[in-house]
């Protein structure tokens, strides 16, 4: 009888470790699907992205990816004229307010004199 009773309690003590380490092999499974989920949606990603790039260097041969660039170059050009040109409306409207302010005085002196 005291046997049953030591194998009895082997049995059960062999199957509550069987349960830990098949909860703990669960645990592991879920965790395993979860990367393995994050890894196919960065693939998915990465994957969307190098087709976008593909498409676009496509489409810059197609168009003439020197001609767009200088383009690109030209454009700012322009801009950098068109900005020193606007420096100069700038210095040039500031110089004629000056002037303008100092024709006032001049004049209004003219008149305290004449008064």
């Amino acid at each position: 009888m005291a046997d049953d009773s030591t194998e009895l309690r082997l049995a059960r003590a062999y199957r509550d470790e069987a349960e830990q380490i098949k909860k703990a092999a669960e645990q592991d499974l879920e965790a395993a699907r979860y990367e393995r989920g994050q890894i196919e949606h960065a693939k998915r990603i990465m994957e969307q992205t190098e087709r976008s790039i593909a498409a676009r260097e496509k489409k810059l041969k197609e168009l003439g990816e020197p001609e767009l660039v200088a383009r690109e170059k030209a454009t700012a050009d322009k801009l950098k004229q068109a900005q020193e040109l606007m420096k100069a409306y700038n210095n040039d409207k500031h110089a004629a307010a000056i002037y303008l302010r100092q024709c006032a005085e001049r004049e209004a002196a003219e008149r305290s004199d004449v008064a």
